[in-house]
C-alpha cells in the first residue's frame, strides 16, 4: 500500500503544477484580451475591457483553488487544511466582487 500511497501523491503533486500552469497561462491569456479589447474598443471602453479581464481572472483563481484543494489532499494536516480554508474564503470573495462588478458593468450599459 505504501508505494500506491507514493504513485498517488506523485500524480496529485503534478496535476496540482498543471493546474497552476493552467492557472497562469489563463491569466496571460486574459492580460493579452485586456489589451486586445482595449485598442479595439478605444480608451473610450475600458469597462468592456475590464470585463474581459475579469472573466479571466475568474477562472484562474478557481484553478488556483482546485490546486490548493489538491495539495490539501495529499497532506491533511491541520495546519495545511487552515491555509485551505483562509485562501478558500479569500478567493471566494475575489470570485464574488469580480462577478458583481461585472454584473453591476452589464447593467449600466
Amino acid at each position: 500500500m505504501h508505494e500506491l500511497e507514493a504513485t498517488v501523491i506523485a500524480v496529485a503533486d503534478f496535476i496540482q503544477i498543471i493546474f497552476e500552469a493552467a492557472s497562469v497561462l489563463v491569466v496571460a491569456a486574459g492580460g493579452v484580451a485586456f489589451v486586445i479589447a482595449l485598442l479595439k474598443r478605444g480608451t473610450n471602453s475600458s469597462a468592456s475591457a475590464r470585463h474581459v479581464l475579469a472573466k479571466y481572472l475568474i477562472h484562474a483563481l478557481e484553478l488556483q483553488l482546485a490546486a490548493d484543494i489538491i495539495a490539501t489532499a495529499t497532506d491533511p494536516s491541520l495546519q495545511e487544511i487552515g491555509k485551505l480554508a483562509a485562501i478558500a474564503v479569500i478567493r471566494t470573495f475575489l470570485n464574488y466582487f469580480l462577478v458583481l462588478e461585472m454584473r453591476t458593468e452589464k447593467e449600466t450599459k
